[in-house]
């Protein structure tokens, strides 16, 4: 392959030079004194550009260009351009094809945030990504030509010293730690929604969010990508601190999911799954903690659903210590079906989760699952940090089968002799040598266990290298 040839090899090239010629200036301002970029760019607010002498960076004007003649309408635009490079031996414990792959990942987001007076605004993104190398034809997840990401109106309007934001159209969703409904970051293509969305935004770090949307399906051709009408999706979801208790945070929530189609290794039926759930977060004295539980229960063809989930992520960081290194412990139980011949499903389903999950090789999706994760991260430099971890991984119920990404059943694991699955040991780092330059590379390599080794388990390596630039 000439890389040199690649239209989007020459957009990595144009990336590093943007970093190169505007990176200095951006390290330059004072971090207090502007916004920063956020992973949802609809989240960020540029209107302290306003003030001409703010204006220090050379993509300064493309943040606040008014529209009228007191500012009061306003445009935003910005992006992002992301490379990378991914090598996979044996993906998924080697029960996924080919048995080795190698491809180069670009991605383009561009939007523009149209602001008409303080209560309506207007986001529009768009999005395209390709993946030159990948070993047959990649799914719309990781190519696609250009389509609509986002595309939403908004209304807010004050309310008793609160805020009511009403949003409707194409919108990314993400609540909590990202375990039930996020944005799917790895890929090149974010997950999104077709819907309305209702948020009640008050004091003391209290809001409620409530939606009633369906999943995009993202496809390879140009503005073809489908809301999936064979999924609908709607909850309520609050989030406040817990002044009793400084550094206490809480969130609860009720997720519904109606799915037709839906495949487990019970069989394959009509999906009508509600969740309920809780989470405790927050740091105090160097501790940080986020503990979470969820309870499931509805309908699978004429089966009932019960499942459950609690999982885990506590930590410490020495920060008066050489490195200021972060000891933590992540730990999951997720349940699985332990019978497949009752009228019960006991599979959790994890909806729409973060992928990658576990690892950035994203050998396992959670379903049927415990696993732990202790592991340690260090701050090299206050701009880099690298992170070590090893994470093993067994079944909850011997009986139902090992779901590989996104929730598939993975034919031959079902009723297997043991549970263990497998572990995988992790190296990553990240440097962020500017505010709009990101540098990541990750390491993982994975032995399957007694429980996949039956099915043609075998050993693997992945290794990911990613540029990101936003401005």
């Amino acid at each position: 392959m000439e890389l040199a040839a690649q239209p989007s090899a020459r957009v990595a090239l144009l990336l590093v030079a943007l970093s190169m010629g505007f990176g200095p200036l951006a390290m330059a301002q004072d971090a207090d004194s502007r916004p920063t970029y956020t992973s949802s760019r609809f989240d960020e607010d540029w209107s302290v550009m306003r003030d001409p002498a703010r204006r220090t960076d050379v993509l300064d004007h493309l943040k606040w260009m008014p529209l009228n003649r007191d500012g009061s309408w306003y445009a935003t635009f910005g992006g992002e351009l992301r490379a990378g490079y991914e090598y996979l031996r044996n993906p998924v414990f080697g029960l996924e094809s080919p048995p080795r792959d190698s491809y180069f990942l670009y991605r383009t987001f561009l939007f523009a945030d149209l602001h008409l007076g303080p209560n309506f605004r207007s986001f529009i993104e768009v999005a395209s990504g390709s993946a030159p190398g990948w070993a047959g034809t990649p799914p719309g997840t990781q190519e696609d030509d250009l389509d609509l990401l986002q595309g939403f109106g908004e209304l807010t309007l004050p309310l008793d010293g609160a805020q009511v934001v009403l949003r409707a159209g194409r919108q990314e969703m993400s609540f909590g730690s990202s375990r039930l409904v996020s944005v799917r970051e790895g890929p090149n293509i974010r997950r999104s929604f077709d819907g309305v969305r209702f948020s009640w935004v008050g004091s003391q770090d209290l809001r409620v969010d409530a939606f009633a949307v369906q999943p995009v399906a993202p496809r390879s051709g140009t503005f073809d990508n489908r809301r999936d009408r064979n999924q609908d999706f709607a909850g309520v979801y609050a989030t406040t601190a817990i002044p009793a208790f400084p550094g206490l945070k809480a969130d609860l929530y009720y997720l519904g999911l109606d799915r037709k189609n839906a495949r487990f290794a019970q069989g394959t039926a009509t999906e009508r799954r509600h969740t309920i759930g809780a989470r405790l977060f927050g740091h105090q004295a160097g501790f940080d903690w986020n503990v979470e539980a969820a309870f499931q229960f509805g309908s699978f063809g004429t089966s009932d659903i019960r499942a459950w989930t609690i999982a885990s992520d506590t930590g410490y960081t020495f920060a008066e210590a050489p490195l200021s290194p972060r000891l933590g412990l992540k730990a999951d139980v997720i349940s699985g079906d332990r019978n497949l011949r009752d009228r019960t499903l006991g599979t959790f389903n994890p909806l729409f989760p973060k992928l990658p999950y576990f690892s950035d090789a994203n050998v396992a999706s959670p379903a049927n699952l415990i696993d732990i994760q202790p592991s340690i991260a260090l701050s090299l430099t206050p701009r880099l940090s690298g992170t070590l971890g090893w994470n093993p991984l067994w079944k909850q119920a011997k009986a139902d089968a090992f779901y590989a990404p996104p929730l598939l059943p993975v034919a031959g694991t079902s009723g297997t002799r043991g549970r263990f699955i497998g572990h995988q040991w992790i190296a990553s780092i990240a440097w962020t040598p500017t505010p709009r330059l990101a540098l990541s590379a990750a390491y993982v390599h994975f032995v399957p266990g007694e429980a996949l080794k039956e099915a043609g388990g075998r050993s693997g390596d992945f290794v990911g290298a990613y540029m990101q630039f936003k401005f």
